[in-house]
């Protein structure tokens, strides 16, 4: 949920409270006045009916008019009813409904008999203004907090609007750019500090990243070197012919463990510069014309294994870096060549939103789950370094894909989900 719709809905929920709170009380303190004017209206009734008594010496007759019913009743000389306000209903006899109906009840004596006189004045008029009176004011109420609601998110905007222009500097902010992070100053002194804790912090990460980036590339660079001399040098000791056997052995495996550190240095180099997004070029490639031509370089190996491939012979276009697509797709088939047995088979199938790769192979042991990690290798060859795989997942994340793996029908299924907001299609 977004801070401004998270503000205005904390500030509806609040004036809707505050709202239903005060009309109710609103209603009760109507009710209160009203009921204080009928009764001002009632006395001067009972004020004019008591003289009218006095003056006839008689119980007066009930008047026609609905809307002033008096009701005059003899009472015995003991009997002390009730006397004062209160409400009540009574059935109209035109319409069989009820009425409510404010009464005000005293005794009178006339002549030395006692009459209880019940006058009445109908809630019905006032009622009907109270009616208006809080429909008027809901509306007004309504009105008002729809506009301190528009008035309250558009002030909201304005003064998170600097906010916002931080969220997005660092969300367009890339560190191989060489571009200075500045943020807008604010009239807000919160805004202003937490610009300058970013700021702070974003040159302590510029400043760990490059001093991180150039000591990969120089450990890369000093390894190579002699790395590259221990292996020339091993070649020229197994071209000797005065070496005996055990020595060749000996020989013999310290150069292929060279050659296997040349491999890992070069590969965890790569991985860095993958993970430091050191291949921002993005262009539309065919990933159909890359399969092509990487099987052609795997060729030998597939006939030396006997292994049969079926690819898409349909163009398949993604945007990506050309180059980590190289990779990709030199991984993921080096793979599945590579944990096949002789006569398998590979399987190359493409859908709108994915590229799988299936070979036939064992089902490799351990956890399923840890098959993209670094040096996860299912079986026993010296021939990987246990991070092509690793590789592959390095390459979907900073590209905006998904690596997926799963083995059904003896067949391992690796696929790579295109995200949405990436542009691929069927060409």
């Amino acid at each position: 949920m977004k801070l401004l719709t998270k503000i205005s809905l904390n500030f509806l929920s609040i004036s809707l409270f505050i709202f239903l709170v005060g009309l109710i009380a609103f209603y009760f303190l109507l009710r209160q006045q009203v009921n204080q004017n009928i009764n001002v209206e009632l006395q001067k009734r009972q004020t004019s009916i008591l003289n009218e008594l006095k003056s006839a010496h008689s119980a007066a007759t009930t008047p026609t008019d609905f809307e002033k019913k008096v009701e005059i009743t003899p009472i015995p000389a003991n009997q002390t009813p009730f006397e004062g306000y209160s409400d009540t209903l009574i059935v109209n006899n035109e319409t069989g409904a009820y009425t409510a109906y404010r009464q005000l009840q005293f005794v009178s004596e006339i002549g030395g008999q006692k009459y209880l006189v019940r006058i009445f004045k109908s809630h019905a008029e006032t009622d009907n203004l109270m009616v208006r009176i809080i429909l008027s004011m809901t509306l007004l109420v309504v009105a008002l907090i729809v506009g301190l609601l528009v008035l309250n998110r558009h002030i909201s905007q304005k003064t998170l609007k600097s906010f916002y222009d931080t969220i997005n500097k660092i969300k367009k902010y890339d560190l191989n750019t060489h571009e200075d992070f500045q943020l807008k100053e604010s009239d807000i002194k919160e805004f202003n500090e937490l610009n300058k804790v970013l700021t702070s912090m974003t040159e302590r990460i510029k400043d760990d990243y490059y001093n991180l980036k150039e000591y990969t590339e120089n450990a890369s660079h000093e390894l190579q070197t002699p790395i590259a001399v221990i292996i020339s040098k091993m070649e020229l000791l197994l071209q000797s012919d005065c070496m005996q056997e055990k020595e060749l052995k000996t020989i013999s495996d310290a150069y292929e463990a060279s050659n296997k550190l040349s491999r890992l240095t070069n590969t965890l180099l790569l991985l860095s510069k993958i993970g430091n997004r050191q291949f921002p070029e993005v262009k539309k490639i065919d990933l159909t014309q890359i399969i092509d031509t990487q099987l052609s370089f795997l060729e030998d190996v597939i006939e030396s294994k006997k292994i049969s491939v079926e690819c898409p012979d349909k163009a398949y276009f993604v945007e990506m870096n050309p180059y980590l697509a190289d990779i990709l797709i030199s991984n993921l088939l080096k793979n599945a060549i590579r944990h096949n047995h002789k006569n398998g088979s590979i399987s190359i199938s493409t859908t709108e939103t994915q590229l799988t790769i299936a070979n036939s192979g064992e089902k490799i042991e351990g956890n399923a789950d840890d098959i993209f990690k670094r040096f996860y290798k299912s079986s026993s060859s010296d021939s990987s370094v246990g991070l092509g795989l690793a590789i592959v997942q390095k390459i979907c994340e900073v590209s905006g894909f998904k690596a997926l793996y799963s083995y059904e029908n003896n067949l391992h299924n690796f696929s790579i989900i295109f995200n949405p907001e990436t542009k691929n299609f069927e060409g």
